[in-house]
């Protein structure tokens, strides 16, 4: 985990109770998977997790934000790999040298700094491609707790519900073939609530999973080089050779492809170091919304966007170095 920015400008005025409900909505989401359903005609759903990130944020952690145009013709040029099989092995390679230490401290806590694209239009699902808002959490490094701002300049620490930790991963014996069993226990065991799609296959959900561990988690060396080698084994993924992250770099991506969306893990191209996430639909879908209106979303929509610009180990909530 590594280096992040910048928040929020059009955010209306919302109540105490409205903040409190989109506190809770982000832990939920940084918490849980985001699945995608496979179904091929449109269908009303609530608005997915991911969304619910970008949303709760948006509302709750408003900082400022501003116009961020990605750029392409400053970029490093991208490496290819030959496969996801490569992919997989260079990123976990990388991981496994990687500064950003992770040693298992009771009482310690990982902070997170990451840019996020946030909602064009709350709370309508597609998020605002020329605007970043910086969004700051503090993980326990047992995963337990989580502390975020609760929109008033205080922070405030949850108990982590339920979901597998990178503490849980961390037990011995650490393989890719334990990374995939063990989520998947967790992914069978875990019943599936209001926000989310019921009919997901169990490789999303996994792929999900993935994602949200090495974006959110505490995460020692050997479980994130584990982790990046279990993608390969994951039925459907594949490999994007230019990805770009919510901070304009330039990587090279797993991708999961369902009926209705495609899910990118973005990795640097240069060191295999994780970057951040992308999601869009595929398929046009139609949606519920508050208030019982409906919102279609058409193919080609970005739904979530995220680049991880800073990790580190702190003493405790609030600090950041």
């Amino acid at each position: 985990m590594d280096e992040f920015t910048r928040f929020l400008e059009n955010t209306p005025a919302i109540s105490g109770d409205a903040k409190e409900a989109a506190r809770t909505r982000l832990l939920l989401a940084m918490r849980e998977p985001s699945p995608t359903p496979p179904a091929i005609a449109p269908v009303r759903r609530k608005p997915r997790l991911a969304w619910r990130l970008a949303l709760a944020a948006s509302v709750a952690l408003a900082i400022g934000a501003g116009s961020w145009m990605v750029r392409g013709a400053d970029q490093p040029a991208t490496i290819p790999v030959s496969g996801v099989r490569d992919l997989g092995d260079k990123a976990a390679r990388s991981a496994e040298t990687d500064p950003y230490k992770i040693t298992p401290s009771p009482g310690r806590w990982l902070y997170v700094k990451q840019t996020i694209a946030p909602l064009r239009k709350e709370p309508e699902p597609e998020v605002d491609r020329d605007k970043r808002v910086t969004l700051e959490t503090w993980h326990s490094l047992d995963g337990k707790q989580t502390a975020l701002d609760d929109g008033r300049g205080k922070l405030v620490i949850h108990e982590a519900g339920p979901g597998i930790t990178g503490a849980d991963l961390a037990r011995a014996p650490v393989t890719p073939e334990q990374m995939i069993a063990r989520i998947g226990a967790s992914v069978d065991a875990t019943p599936a609530t209001e926000f989310d799609d019921a009919d997901a296959t169990r490789e999303e959900r996994i792929f999900q999973t993935v994602s949200r561990l090495l974006r959110d988690q505490p995460l020692v060396a050997d479980v994130r080089a584990a982790l990046f080698r279990a993608l390969p084994a994951i039925q459907g993924v594949s490999v994007k050779q230019d990805a770009i992250d919510a901070a304009g770099r330039h990587g090279v991506a797993f991708v999961y492809t369902g009926a209705s969306e495609r899910y990118e893990i973005i990795v640097s191209a240069q060191d295999y170091r994780f970057l951040g996430t992308y999601g869009e639909s595929v398929a046009e879908r139609t949606f519920d919304l508050p208030g019982g209106a409906t919102r279609t979303v058409k193919a080609g929509t970005p739904l979530v966007w995220t680049a991880r610009m800073t990790a580190k180990v702190v003493d405790k909530p609030g600090d950041q170095l």
